[in-house]
């Protein structure tokens, strides 16, 4: 389809968006193609002073080379910063013509003669992808020899100048960074890492896209022989493939360079593409490794707690084989544990276990770590919990902290814990044992109940009981009816009417269900048969179920009230008596 000249920007207000500082100043000045117009502001552009319009600059070349009529824009900048030698800005150009040149595999079919067998073989080409510095072509038209104005068509994927052209410049912009690895090392260092750390995932989204690359690649692996380098492109040696390739930087000894080590680091934790993590922390284990035993463990946070799980693997390695953990800080272990990626803390306290004393940490950082969601974590807490002493009555109180528990793997081990010290005879707390009964796992209510009913001093706490009634939790309630069903056929007649204000507490909150209301309807009925005498304070529980709006609840209710006017005209009396509605 023809260029869209109606889309094309307005010179007019490109200057005035370059006056005022506007954010609308480079969609506007994507748009603009006055080839004269473009070379004029790059004339003002690269002189201004004002730290906006340098930041422009490096937006504009982050942005795809594909503005028709930019090619006197883009050299002039260029061609400024190389003179000027600004390093940062020589970075974004170095980096803005790797990607602006992308080769595309291609098929070639061979016969031969002999054999008389097609080989297939593939090879990189160069697309037709070039956007011309004139758009307007004027063309004779056949017999009638007229003069007309065509425009050529614009994909989104063109890209600025000509293929030998982009060659060449990529080329220029390496040359320069070359040229300042031989003056100065140390600065070469520091800006190649600085513009490698801005290369992105996308720059290598297919394999033969890392050969593109040109500045990159002479950057990090200029001596590896599994890569040919040519004048205009690099290719794999013959034999050899991309899987091989290694750390084999141009300038291996300024890289080497003790200075090189914190560049490295950063380079590893900041970098945007995966490739060139992996190339510093190869040369990093290749060059720097005995330096990085001797690391401050604070330096390491970053590496543990990245999103990338290659890079925390490589933390992890730099942590095992460090020689100041014996001497780090507790505080620092805990801020290891904070911030340290979930993958990673199996490592963290496996290492806390060995190098760590349980008597350096107070009791109250390690009931934190007891409360953790983390299992490692909670677990590490546990077993150094195991081997402190609890001695003092405000120690004990604070055991009550591990009720909030969040580890759902080790809650109930180490509910089981709390309570060995807050349930003994000597030591019952009634409040603290309800905070775990309440928890809001279901494994510290399980272990704690388990805890209740197994003998303790609790079991014949009637205020612990009373509370019991009030949970709002459905298993804890559920085991509450099974285990009264079942006391209630061993207790003495005499405490039935006790037990009539934990059945009614149970079944009278009718606004809301339960697997435990129809099991507590038909154990109530139950001791009722065995107890006649109790129907008078339990038989209106029941009622109050057949009454019920639940389905569920009111025809357990019924089934139960039913089934007692069976066993006997007394019953059957006091079932008319507080049931009239009921026709029997």
């Amino acid at each position: 389809m023809p260029y869209d000249f109606s889309a094309t920007g307005s010179t007019v207000l490109l200057d005035e968006y370059f006056a005022s500082e506007d954010p609308g100043f480079l969609d506007e000045l994507r748009r603009v193609t006055s080839l004269l117009k473009l070379a004029g502001l790059a004339d003002r552009w690269k002189t201004d002073p004002r730290p906006w319009a340098r930041q422009q600059i490096f937006d504009y070349l982050e942005l795809p080379l594909n503005s028709p009529g930019h090619h006197s824009l883009v050299k002039r900048l260029f061609k400024h910063a190389e003179e000027t030698r600004d390093h940062e800005l020589m970075a974004s150009f170095m980096i803005a013509f790797d990607r602006s040149l992308r080769r595309v595999r291609r098929t070639r079919f061979n016969f031969d003669s002999e054999t008389r067998e097609l080989t297939e073989t593939q090879f990189l080409a160069m697309p037709r992808d070039s956007i011309p510095a004139r758009l307007e072509v004027i063309r004779k038209l056949p017999g009638t020899g007229e003069r007309m104005t065509f425009v050529r068509r614009i994909r989104p994927d063109y890209r600025l100048f000509s293929h030998h052209t982009r060659q060449y410049m990529r080329r220029r912009a390496w040359r320069y960074f070359r040229r300042l690895g031989f003056q100065e090392p140390g600065v070469y260092v520091q800006t190649v890492a600085r513009a490698l750390g801005r290369y992105r995932d996308e720059d290598f989204a297919k394999p033969e896209h890392m050969l593109d690359n040109w500045g990159l690649m002479h950057a990090c692996f200029r001596n590896h022989g599994a890569l040919t380098f040519r004048a205009s492109a690099i290719g794999v040696a013959k034999g050899r493939s991309l899987s091989e390739l290694t750390a084999a930087p141009k300038f291996p000894h300024a890289w080497s360079a003790p200075g090189s080590a914190e560049v490295l680091l950063s380079l590893v934790t900041e970098a945007s593409s995966r490739l060139v993590r992996v190339w510093a922390m190869d040369l990093i284990r290749g060059e720097h490794w005995e330096r990085l035993r001797g690391i401050d463990l604070t330096r390491l946070l970053g590496f543990l707690n990245h999103q990338d799980p290659e890079v925390r693997g490589f933390g992890v390695e730099i942590l095992q084989a460090c020689r100041t953990l014996d001497a780090a800080p507790v505080e620092l272990w805990m801020r290891l544990l904070d911030n340290a990626n979930p993958d990673v803390l199996t490592v963290v306290c496996d290492l806390m276990r060995t190098r760590v004393a349980p008597e350096t940490i107070t009791l109250d950082e390690l009931l934190g770590l007891a409360c953790s969601a983390s299992t490692p974590v909670a677990e590490m807490a546990l077993q150094f919990l195991r081997h402190r002493p609890i001695c003092t009555a405000e120690e004990r109180a604070g055991l009550a902290r591990l009720a909030q528990a969040k580890c759902h793997a080790k809650a109930g081990e180490i509910t089981e814990f709390a309570l060995s010290f807050l349930g003994t005879p000597e030591t019952y707390d009634r409040d603290a044992v309800s905070e775990f009964l309440d928890s809001l796992l279901p494994e510290t209510r399980q272990s704690a109940w388990t805890w209740l009913t197994a003998s303790s001093p609790g079991l014949d706490d009637p205020l612990l009981w009373c509370r019991l009634t009030e949970t709002p939790f459905d298993d804890v309630r559920l085991s509450l009816v099974t285990y009264l069903s079942d006391r209630t056929k061993t207790v003495p007649k005499t405490v039935t009417a006790e037990l009539t204000a934990v059945w009614s507490s149970i079944l009278l909150g009718v606004h809301r269900g339960g697997r435990g209301k129809p099991a507590a309807l038909r154990r109530i009925a139950a001791h009722i048969e065995m107890n006649p005498a109790s129907a008078d304070s339990l038989l209106p529980v029941l009622c109050v179920a057949a009454r019920s709006i639940r389905e569920p609840e009111r025809r357990a209710g019924l089934a139960a009230v039913v089934g007692l006017t069976r066993h006997g005209p007394e019953l059957a009396d006091k079932v008319r008596r507080s049931l009239p509605e009921l026709e029997l």
